[in-house]
């Protein structure tokens, strides 16, 4: 079980998806070393992440699921609308590639 103080606790899935500095990833990384239970956090989060990337890309996006998420936010137009759907892709991919490199790392 994570300690606490443990200030590293809450960055599994942040490390995953590539959300980190790379001052905090290197960090991360060195902590990792010495923390099995952030160990184990991060081989879980990379499964997860992985499981997301087989998603098909139109549900990433859908104009229904931003209107359940927050209904008060208006629909984008167009061409905001598309590039989110591309960086909603990009980010997908880079957990997927991320978490299928993560798990064979950290999980043999």
């Amino acid at each position: 079980m994570i300690a606490p103080a443990d200030p590293f606790r809450e960055w599994d899935v942040a490390y995953v998806l590539g959300s980190l500095s790379p001052a905090d990833r290197l960090a991360y990384e060195r902590h990792l070393v010495r923390c099995p239970s952030c160990e184990a956090e991060v081989c879980r989060a990379a499964g997860t992440a992985g499981l997301l990337a087989r998603l098909p890309a139109a549900w990433a996006v859908s104009p229904s699921m931003q209107g359940a998420v927050n209904p008060v936010v208006e629909p984008p137009a167009r061409a905001r609308a598309a590039r989110r759907r591309l960086v909603v892709v990009t980010a997908v991919l880079v957990a997927a590639v991320t978490g299928a490199a993560l798990s064979a790392v950290f999980c043999g």
